[in-house]
């Protein structure tokens, strides 16, 4: 019998509190705070939320402690919550790679 609450992710989540602006249907925006991520996706905090399962959206954020350049992330919507919603990270580049070892180290300090 298969178990409901297992825990399917390949990368282990770092907590985080860090302020970002979700980027979803038709360019609409909406502040929404980072609570965790890995380097397979994240969890966003967001009030109202009217994101659904397999939306395209797009996370940006300022990693001030790092660089102070803006970054963006592509993810697909994966679970939905009352209190905000998981992600999947579509693809990145280096450099936000790069940026966000930085921030990993910095919030595991």
């Amino acid at each position: 019998m298969e178990n409901a609450n297992i825990n399917h992710r390949s990368c282990s989540r770092t907590p985080l509190d860090l302020d970002v602006v979700l980027y979803f249907r038709d360019n609409a925006e909406r502040q929404a705070k980072l609570q965790d991520i890995s380097f397979g996706g994240a969890f966003i905090a967001t009030e109202n939320s009217d994101l659904e399962v397999n939306d395209l959206v797009t996370i940006g954020l300022y990693l001030e402690n790092v660089d102070e350049e803006f970054y963006t992330l592509a993810a697909t919507v994966v679970r939905c919550e009352v209190s905000g919603a998981g992600l999947s990270f579509d693809e990145y580049d280096q450099d936000t790679i790069k940026s966000l070892r930085k921030l990993y180290r910095d919030a595991l300090h």
